[in-house]
């Protein structure tokens, strides 16, 4: 028996709705931080021997087959004029551990100062290019440059894929949301940074079902999902108050809640084991 497909004639008119009310404008350089959230790598760079190392947040995909990627790097970086000579890189994805390091590294400038040897950064050889690849990072992509665009104040970078090795304990198919010390850091702009924490199954409506009606009931799910994580949270922390008030020792390292300036949490009047999980400055 052959299945039906459902269709539905779409007779909304989007542009006739008004803008919701709670919708900000924002500049258009901002576009650039609304696409931030993915892995930060660190760029490797090796040329005339001297070799330099930079955070770099702007990376993509851009063939599977044959595999490439891209980079756009700031015209004015050392690690641009690095490439350009050597016509290579290798992107390395650093893990939690080495938040402070990325951070660092993209305050230094490598034509002053050879930034691996400022940071003791541990090294290890390269399969195909000649760049460094660095220890305690997740997974290693080397490249081979294949075309150079100046694009604005920065410079596109293409290149193919020359070979991949990764840690089995951060990546499978795809990233694992493993010990908080192997999962790959992820660019927020500024000085903030996130890590995977965990993972959610999308479920694709059947073809012979109403589309609309099966999402529109699997949002009010998710949504529901979301508030009451959200009022476990705060039952969690309204107990953990108590305790603090009645002056109890708390072992702080075990709880499952993040304790952010906007809890207003006071520990003084409890003894504290461990230290409080707090945001990355």
């Amino acid at each position: 028996m052959v299945r039906g497909v459902y269709t539905r004639r779409v007779t909304n008119a989007p542009l006739l709705r008004p803008t919701p009310e709670h919708i900000e404008d924002r500049p258009k350089a901002a576009a650039a931080r609304l696409l931030l959230g993915g892995p930060v790598v660190l760029v490797t760079t090796s040329w005339r021997g001297r070799t330099n190392v930079m955070p770099l947040a702007w990376h993509m995909p851009i063939s599977t087959d044959p595999p490439m990627v891209g980079i756009a790097v700031e015209q004015s970086r050392h690690t641009t004029e690095m490439i350009r000579h050597s016509q290579e890189f290798a992107l390395n994805f650093p893990t939690r551990p080495l938040l402070h390091h990325v951070q660092y590294l993209g305050s230094m400038h490598g034509d002053r100062v050879d930034k691996i040897e400022a940071t003791q950064l541990e090294t290890f050889p390269p399969m195909k290019v000649t760049a460094p690849l660095l220890a305690a990072c997740a997974a290693w992509v080397e490249c081979a440059v294949v075309e150079v665009m100046p694009l604005g104040d920065h410079v596109l970078f293409v290149a193919l894929v020359s070979a991949v090795q990764v840690d089995p304990d951060s990546f499978d198919d795809g990233w694992l949301i493993g010990p908080e010390e192997t999962r790959p850091l992820h660019y927020l702009g500024g000085t903030r940074y996130s890590f995977l924490s965990r993972v959610a199954e999308a479920r694709v409506p059947l073809q012979a079902d109403a589309p609309e009606r099966i999402l529109r009931e699997r949002l009010a799910e998710e949504l529901e999902l979301t508030r009451d994580a959200r009022e476990k949270r705060e039952e969690r922390l309204d107990l953990l108050k108590r305790e603090v008030e009645a002056g109890r020792a708390l072992d702080v390292t075990g709880l499952e809640l993040e304790i952010s300036p906007e809890s207003l949490l006071d520990l003084t009047n409890a003894h504290v084991i461990g230290e409080p999980p707090r945001e990355p400055r």
